[in-house]
């Protein structure tokens, strides 16, 4: 067989590691921190310190309340890697594991927020503390959520942290961390963070504020206007201002008799230009935030096909940014998994909806039974419902219609309809012609419907209606017919 000749200077060549943003010009490679590129934060001064105040803003927070519903809507599980005694003992650990608090007043549905938070943020890291034996078992003693401004990336995308003794980040342990990160690049290890896609709309919108209740000020009360003669000395207009601030702040003044009041009215009509850029501000932040406005924003009464379709899309969005908090659980059962096992596979942290059945998937497996022999595994594994174990009892349902409970089905190709078509029609054409019978012998309406109904006691009004109707429909186009033929 022939072996391709490699010399020293072509080993070197393939031996030698590039690093995208340590070789790029633009960046500088002699510091280990990577800073974050975001050009939001870059072309506005700020830091990412500037989230925090985002996310205060009511309509901001009214969407991450929406966001944690749906998140915490959905059915969690814990399933084993594999079958094998060392993935089921895994298995077992990861039970006991979970079943105890991640640390000291803290929950794990605050660690899932906090890992679900990274698409706000754009990463979240967890930290874990010293293990300690129990049982036999190595296990983290703790599980705790971090500031994201304690970490950065370095040009290798490696997750640094920051101490005292190196503030520019140094390597995390593999053991010790886990980091989710939304939609990172390679320009962008940080992740995209959707707090940023809120900053400009949350700037205009506060910053409108101001000038809306300045307008509210000028305009919302009644503008009093007080008239003097000509001449007046100031001391006695400025009595007269006096007078008009006392009637604005206190409802009443006292003025000369030679002087005269008009209230005048604001006469605005339809919704303020501050109100619209606010409104404008709320439903770009719904978009980012949730990829739908209706459900919070719904503007001269809406369509409901159009806010369910919203709907929808908001629900997608959570189903696949739920897969960041599965992956932040999924790192915690590796790492503790390696630490204890040599061998097996570790557990799974999955989600299901618990919200409502896929009723799309119980449809297409249905219809697909219907045409196609399938086996029972694939229909568990579509509808996502574990096989019954032996000795486990089983629900029992009455299947009142005809779909995968029914036996299994032949190759749906090579079963012959024909016959089954024509013993259809021979039993339709003895049936009619016994109708057909009935109504040539019956002396009355009511006759032909006692003998109908004694032939075909199952028989409700409205079928016996349908069948009379198509009967004689039948009888009068064959009669036609036959008068055309002859």
């Amino acid at each position: 067989m022939f072996k391709p000749h490699i010399n020293s200077k072509a080993v070197a060549k393939l031996r030698k590691l590039f690093s995208q943003n340590a070789t790029d010009p633009s960046v500088w490679a002699s510091i280990s921190e990577l800073p974050n590129p975001d050009p939001v934060l870059r072309k506005s001064g700020r830091t990412t310190a500037i989230y925090e105040e985002i996310v205060r803003d009511p309509h901001v927070i009214g969407e991450l309340r929406s966001l944690r519903a749906g998140l915490f809507s959905f059915n969690a599980e814990l399933v084993p890697g594999d079958d094998d005694p060392q993935s089921i003992e895994s298995f077992e650990l990861a039970k006991r594991f979970f079943d105890t608090k991640p640390a000291p007043n803290t929950e794990w549905t605050d660690l899932d927020w906090h890992s679900y938070s990274a698409i706000l943020f754009g990463f979240s890291a967890l930290h874990l503390g010293a293990f300690e034996k129990v049982d036999g078992y190595w296990l983290p003693s703790t599980v705790e959520t971090w500031k994201g401004s304690r970490f950065a990336f370095d040009h290798s995308h490696n997750l640094l942290v920051k101490t005292k003794e190196n503030p520019q980040g140094e390597l995390t342990e593999a053991n010790r961390w886990t980091c989710v990160r939304h939609m990172p690049s390679a320009e962008n290890p940080y992740g995209l963070a959707l707090l940023s896609s809120c900053f400009w709309s949350w700037t205009f919108k506060h910053g409108g504020f101001k000038f809306f209740v300045q307008l509210c000020e000028r305009f919302g009360v009644p503008f009093p206007v007080g008239k003097y003669p000509v001449g007046t000395e100031d001391a006695d207009i400025s009595k007269l201002l006096d007078g008009l601030a006392n009637l604005v702040r206190d409802g009443i003044a006292a003025i000369p008799d030679d002087t005269s009041i008009d209230i005048i009215e604001s006469k605005l009509s339809g919704e303020p230009v501050p109100l619209q850029l606010i409104n404008l501000c709320n439903s770009e932040m719904s978009k980012a935030l949730t990829s739908q406005t209706l459900a919070t924003e719904q503007k001269n009464g809406g369509a409901r096909a159009a806010s369910e379709t919203h709907a929808k899309r908001a629900g997608e969005n959570q189903r696949a940014d739920r897969a960041l908090v599965a992956s932040a659980r999924n790192q915690i059962l590796s790492i503790i998994h390696n630490v204890n096992f040599a061998g097996g596979k570790p557990p799974k942290y999955i989600f299901k909806d618990k919200r409502e059945i896929n009723t799309d998937t119980v449809n297409r497996v249905r219809e697909t039974a219907k045409l196609v022999p399938v086996s029972q595994m694939w229909a568990y594994k579509e509808l996502g419902v574990p096989t019954p174990k032996e000795g486990e009892k089983i629900l029992d349902v009455v299947d009142e219609g005809k779909g995968i409970a029914t036996p299994a089905k032949t190759d749906f190709s090579a079963v012959d309809d024909t016959a089954q078509f024509d013993i259809f029609d021979e039993a339709m054409s003895i049936e009619v012609e016994k109708m057909w019978q009935f109504a040539k012998n019956a002396d009355s309406l009511e006759s032909l419907k006692q003998d109908i109904e004694s032939a075909f006691p199952g028989m409700s009004q409205g079928a016996l209606v349908d069948v009379m109707k198509a009967t004689l429909e039948l009888e009068f186009m064959s009669e036609m017919n036959e008068e055309a033929n002859t």
